[in-house]
């Protein structure tokens, strides 16, 4: 898909933003997100998707891009996850993101293996930016590294089934994590290509379903019901953030 200002600014409004939200005060300043999306396209970055959560020209927003010069790290292509807003809820942020080739429905998944890079809304010039996206260039490695560990790491089924309660307390932040909620519909892959007891693939199966829901299980009061998808773009970076934490503690 080509990302046209049109098509970008239908979908996230608040990426074409010309000023902050009346509520910030004058110490606030106002970081453009279309001057930076400018500046990547100077550099060479395509952008490969667009969300924004809620409505409106200041609410947060997320642009992930890819480059053509960056390797691929095994099944997967690294992103810049650009993450920005104007009413306050969000600093503008570039982190690391890795897209999987063979999820059929595009599943990214935003890491914390190099490390998230940050400026603040009380400065800001392109320079800021051109600095964020060289060290990110160099931080590559250890996101290839981190990959390679979880391939090679193979799970016994006690590890597995440990897994998907953490990522399942994780998931249901608050009250506790259903009885009934079948661990093994949960490590059941989507795709042929997810067979398989390593670290890497497990993590990828745990991590997809929960995001994007659809897992059966009881209430409390009996009633069948299944896990909802996330849609909200902080809500989603902190649990794969999470997961990705609780995977690499098995590399330990």
């Amino acid at each position: 898909m080509i990302y046209t200002p049109e098509l970008i600014k239908s979908i996230a409004p608040s990426v074409f933003a010309t000023e902050p939200s009346s509520k910030m005060t004058k110490k606030y300043t106002f970081v453009p997100t279309d001057q930076v999306m400018e500046f990547f396209d100077r550099e060479g970055w395509q952008i490969s998707s667009v969300k924004q959560t809620g409505i409106g020209i200041h609410s947060v927003h997320e642009l992930r891009y890819r480059n053509s010069e960056l390797p691929k790290v095994g099944d997967t292509l690294v992103e810049a996850v650009v993450r920005n807003s104007h009413n306050g809820t969000s600093a503008f942020s570039m982190s690391a993101g890795l897209f999987r080739l063979v999820c059929s429905n595009g599943l990214t998944v935003p890491t914390s293996v190099a490390e998230r890079f940050t400026l603040r809304h009380n400065h800001f010039t392109l320079d800021d930016v051109k600095m964020l996206a060289d060290s990110f260039s160099q931080k590559l490695p250890m996101i290839e590294t981190s990959v390679g560990r979880m391939m090679e790491r193979e799970l016994n089924e006690d590890e597995k089934r440990g897994f998907v309660m953490d990522a399942a307390r994780l998931r249901w932040q608050v009250g506790s994590v259903p009885a009934t909620l079948n661990i093994d519909e949960i490590l059941n892959p989507n795709r042929k290509e997810d067979e398989g007891n390593d670290l890497w693939r497990v993590f990828n199966v745990v991590q997809e379903k929960m995001i994007r829901g659809g897992v059966a299980y009881k209430s409390p009061r009996g009633r069948n019901t299944s896990l909802k998808g996330i849609n909200n773009i902080m809500a989603t970076n902190r649990l794969n953030t999470k997961l990705w934490e609780t995977a690499e503690l098995l590399l330990v």
